[in-house]
């Protein structure tokens, strides 16, 4: 069952672009003029959810814009900065997100096979024939990416898409794509893509061990170690690093909070993608 990995690793993907002056507030639609490149267009599906129990809810397209371009976002920060109330369950927090926009509602029905009266209690991880499925997309062109990572922990791709589509009785394959084109006019089909995560779930290793980065990208002629922060004490990475993905094997050899970034290259410019590592 493809299920969104609640405790995965830190992903972060961000396009360069010029410093500009973002919006103040969320507003419906993609995300255009100053925010086309620096923000992220949110999308709520909410599939069979719609009209259960007598309430509406028409899919949400809104432009989440970043407050301070250039820096990184986690996919729930995108959801807070569209103005999306976000629920998660009391097991993890917003580690599993349970509700959006309040649905499902506390007692609302759901008709799960095995199961035709199941009511969300957002206590543990919700089952997978009734939950939130996860989605992103570059804006680059017209397709959806089933998301391995979980939304506090992964970074959302500025000028990209967040998408949210509730998913009831599917399966890893007919998981509902959002019915709305992830297509950006102002991203380019040539621009590179990045994502580097830690492979341990919840980003903490104890020192002596040993944890890996692993990467994934697109349109990338070359990707590079680029650096670690601190400079020292988190371990081998550096060099050039196989395209489009790959993982490496990292030991720390000091306690603290490490940064690792990875430099993608292409004929569309020159991305960067961060992992953050806590060693105790």
């Amino acid at each position: 069952m493809r299920r969104i990995l609640v405790l995965s690793a830190l992903v972060a993907a961000a396009l360069v672009v010029p410093a500009q002056t973002a919006s103040a507030a969320p507003y419906d639609g993609i995300c255009t003029g100053a925010d086309a490149l620096t923000g992220v267009t949110v999308v709520i599906d909410f599939q069979e959810l719609n009209g259960n129990a007598g309430n509406p809810a028409p899919t949400i397209t809104r432009c989440s814009p970043n407050p301070s371009p250039g820096t990184q976002r986690t996919g729930i920060k995108a959801l807070q900065d569209a103005g999306i109330a976000v629920t998660g369950v009391a097991q993890w927090g917003l580690g599993f997100v349970c509700r959006l926009q309040n649905r499902p509602a506390p007692g609302e029905p759901l008709p799960v096979s095995g199961n035709p009266g199941y009511t969300e209690a957002c206590v543990v991880t919700p089952p997978g024939a009734a939950y939130w499925s996860y989605w992103h997309a570059t804006g680059a062109n017209n397709t959806w990416t089933y998301s391995s990572y979980g939304a506090s922990n992964r970074n959302v791709t500025p000028g990209g898409f967040e998408g949210w589509s509730f998913s009831l009785n599917r399966g890893a394959s007919t998981n509902p794509v959002p019915r709305v084109t992830p297509r950006n006019p102002a991203v380019g089909s040539n621009n590179p893509t990045v994502a580097l995560s830690i492979t341990d779930l919840d980003r903490k290793i104890t020192l002596g061990q040993s944890t890996s980065l692993a990467w994934t990208s697109t349109n990338a002629t070359a990707l590079t170690a680029h650096a670690t922060a601190p400079a020292t004490g988190g371990g081998a990475w550096s060099g050039s690093l196989t395209a489009p993905s790959g993982s490496k094997t990292i030991k720390p050899t000091a306690r603290g909070t490490y940064t690792y970034t990875i430099k993608a290259t292409g004929t569309g410019g020159t991305v960067y993608s961060t992992a953050t590592l806590t060693v105790t």
